[in-house]
């Protein structure tokens, strides 16, 4: 009986794969070399990168969505707030966040949700000035049961959340992305297109690949558009 672990290579690469049960693209996949971004002068892909196809019909690296964020207050006044979109890619730009001054005297922190914004209206005292610090609201809208679906709350930068917060008037998140192409499959081989021509790759559409011999972490909104792929 042999103990201890043993690696299984491919074409002299170590195996992505954790069964034999799996589906390549039917006649492979044609790799666009124009838009492989260089690292080290190299545009080298590794096996486990996800691919997805242009409307001419090759394939590209996909590239992560982003979320949308938006940062209000300030971190010299210690109440600086990063607002970040729950979901990624640009609909989070769609959000809206609200710091509301109600103009009346002793009011509670309350938060409300119509559609995609998010407003605050914020405590005051007996002669209606302003007291939610922003740790107060990250707290109150990180357990309001809609706000915290859409949006997370937090201490931005260096900034302690102690300070009282200001009122902001409704303010769009930004700098959401969605993919650049749709998540269609995983090349099954390293494929190196540093002299710019393009090239023919083997690639799988359903398999278990084995996490850590990807090159990146493959993205839970990922997996959940990739046929039949699971990672152990």
């Amino acid at each position: 009986m042999r103990l201890g672990l043993v690696s299984t290579t491919i074409g002299g690469e170590i195996n992505i794969f954790d069964s034999e049960q799996r589906r390549f693209v039917t006649g492979g996949v044609t790799i666009d070399a124009s838009e492989v971004t260089a690292v080290n002068n190299e545009k080298l892909l590794k096996a486990g990168t996800v691919l997805g196809k242009q409307d001419n019909g090759l394939y590209v690296p996909v590239t992560d969505m982003v979320k949308a964020s938006k940062v209000t207050g300030a971190v010299a006044d210690n109440n600086a707030i990063l607002w970040t979109a729950v979901n990624p890619g640009d609909a989070g730009e769609d959000i809206k966040v609200a710091l509301v001054n109600p103009s009346a005297n002793s009011q509670d922190l309350a938060v409300s949700v119509i559609g995609d914004a998010v407003s605050v209206s914020l405590k005051t005292g007996d002669g209606g000035a302003i007291e939610s610090t922003a740790n107060e609201v990250i707290a109150a809208v990180n357990a309001h049961l809609t706000a915290k679906t859409l949006v997370v709350a937090a201490k931005s930068s260096t900034s302690s959340g102690a300070g009282v917060v200001a009122a902001v008037a409704p303010a769009a998140l930004a700098g959401g992305a969605d993919w650049n192409v749709t998540p269609a499959c995983v090349l099954a081989e390293d494929v190196d297109v540093t002299d710019g021509v393009d090239a023919a790759a083997s690639a799988v559409d359903m398999a278990r690949l084995i996490g850590a011999r990807l090159p990146a972490t493959i993205q839970p909104e990922v997996l959940a558009v990739l046929h039949g792929i699971t990672v152990v």
